[in-house]
């Protein structure tokens, strides 16, 4: 089967394929030099430097390493062309990780054994370290491992090959609610398959029978993955001593606000906003501070002008949403510093909701808002969650991140971690397993999504050119503005009863926001051209 990774780490070649997996096979790593490459290291004449056979006769490249982490009978091997020395992985574990122990701690002696030359070994092992940084064309070696067992853990799926009757049998609140006639375009959920490193966390955890009580939060070792994927995704250090694990982002929000301010308070909400934003502010008793977003007429902006003159005395804290739901914002480093300098001047504490941070298109970069400096960070609670970019949201696992020891311990002081509730193994791991290897697949569906956004673009303008569509630059939502097809009443009711579509109703979002709707793209493309279809056909077009 063809290679679907491949990569260069100094002198070696690490190739990935996948062999035969309804046999018992699966996905195979070959470590190997090309033979000119070697020959340039060694400085001897190609045919020279080894006596193996090539990995295949399309290829020049000399293979040392090979494991085959298959499902049945996985098992690792040296010089596979030479001596073939054949070990065991273990079959009752995890074959990929026990991989890439091997490969971590023992690449270069292997490799000596293998028989490569004294000149390769010595070039691997003087830059293996995972303290000693490389010459700059290189990463780091434990870097890289990480990056070719997210690959190893893939298993690419087409995105466009959904099927219905199966996804109406699905009993999360999208397919469930409604009758199997209507098309649910609402909640933000994505109709794709789980990442296969999801999928095989959940599935060791059930076919074992390993539905005991958790390790502590900070032993569980997600906190620190949530620093590593902060760093490596936006080059933010947060400190993993400052996580709390929490069931929902929302959970996060209501006790932030209720362990932050008091009663009659004044938070800060940029309308439209997510619905919770808007009933955890009247569920606490806390007053509103609304500061509605404006249209430049091809996207929301977030008036920050006005927002300094609604700050209040009584004001708090400033409750946001980036990237932003539903209008697909990502802020920038502008907007944020003016955010910021407006929080320090006015003494706000910053909630800040960053879980769609991972699905951003064309190119834009997210910036946590603690990233700025110490000093917003000493005043931010950052929650973020791997639910919503991997569609794990039923596993209920999110992260609270505190900017200060004082908002820690205020936030534990009010609501310790027995009255929040315990958070369960399933979520905790799959939420490792997404942040730690499904950035392959996550790269996969934001390609996917970005392609959707811009179909459904082009085909609203096409069919029902009055809707007003503001490019989504981040999530998989579209926030339209249908005023001008002059519906009476909620537009989305218009289109959940002439079109069969289920919509997401704008005054939902705000009250000012009512001829507006939300879509849900995050589906096939096959599913996305029936919604548009519904909606066309509900405007008798």
């Amino acid at each position: 089967m063809p290679e679907h990774w491949t990569g260069q780490w100094r002198s070696l070649d690490f190739r990935i394929e996948l062999r035969a997996p309804e046999q018992g096979g699966g996905p195979t790593l070959r470590v190997g030099t090309p033979a000119a490459k070697l020959a340039e290291l060694v400085g001897t004449p190609r045919e020279e430097t080894h006596t193996s056979t090539p990995v295949d006769s399309n290829t020049s490249a000399l293979e040392w390493l090979r494991f085959d982490c298959f499902d049945v009978n996985p098992h690792w091997h040296i010089d596979p062309h030479g001596r073939d020395e054949i070990h065991p992985l273990s079959e009752t574990g995890d074959p990929i990780t026990e991989t890439f122990e091997i490969l971590a701690h023992d690449l270069s002696r292997l490799l000596e054994q293998a028989g490569a030359p004294h000149e390769l070994v010595s070039d691997i092992s003087s830059n293996s370290a995972s303290s000693v940084e490389p010459a700059e064309e290189n990463t780091p070696l434990p870097s890289f491992l990480r990056e070719a067992q997210s690959a190893m853990r893939h298993r690419p799926v087409d995105l466009d090959e959904l099927d219905l009757p199966e996804l109406q049998n699905r009993r999360s609140a999208k397919w469930a609610f409604h009758p199997r006639d209507i098309l649910p375009a609402w909640v933000a959920e994505m109709d794709y398959p789980l990442a296969a490193p999801i999928q095989s966390e959940l599935r060791r955890f059930t076919e074992s029978g390993d539905a005991g009580y958790p390790l502590a939060d900070e032993d569980t070792g997600l906190p620190e993955v949530f620093r590593e994927r902060m760093n490596d995704r936006f080059g933010w250090n947060p400190d993993p001593a400052r996580v709390e694990l929490l069931s929902e982002v929302v959970q996060g929000m209501y006790i932030t606000l209720e362990a932050f301010t008091e009663p009659g308070d004044g938070a800060i909400v940029q309308t439209p906003i997510y619905p919770p934003f808007l009933s955890l502010v009247a569920d606490t008793g806390r007053r509103m501070v609304e500061n509605p977003l404006v249209s430049n007429g091809t996207r929301l902006e977030f008036d920050l002008d006005s927002l300094a003159e609604r700050i209040d005395s009584g004001t708090r804290i400033l409750l946001l949403c980036n990237p932003h739901n539903p209008s697909g914002r990502v802020m920038e480093r502008p907007e944020l510093e003016r955010l910021g300098a407006l929080a320090l001047e006015h003494d706000l504490i910053i909630v800040s909701d960053e879980i769609h941070a991972d699905l951003l298109f064309d190119g834009r970069q997210h910036i946590p808002i603690a990233a700025l400096g110490s000093e917003i960070a000493a005043r931010t609670v950052t929650l973020t969650s791997s639910s919503k970019a991997f569609n794990i949201p039923g596993l209920r696992c999110a992260i609270a991140h505190f900017g200060s020891e004082d908002l820690h311990r205020r936030f534990n002081e009010r609501y310790p971690p027995h009255i929040r509730g315990g958070i369960g193994l399933f979520g905790v791991y799959a939420s490792i397993a997404a942040w730690r290897w499904g950035q392959p697949w996550l790269d996969d569906v934001v390609r996917h999504l970005q392609g959707n956004r811009d179909f459904a673009k082009q085909a609203l303008t096409e069919r029902i050119p009055e809707i007003g569509f503001l490019t989504p630059e981040s999530t998989y939502l579209a926030w339209l503005d249908c005023g001008a097809l002059g519906i009476e009443g909620s537009p989305a009711g218009h289109f959940l009863r002439n079109g069969k579509l289920a919509l997401s109703g704008g005054r939902r979002f705000g009250a000012a926001w009512q001829d507006h709707v939300r879509l849900n793209f995050a589906t096939s493309r096959p599913i996305l051209t029936d919604m548009i279809d519904r909606m066309a056909k509900a405007v008798g077009r």
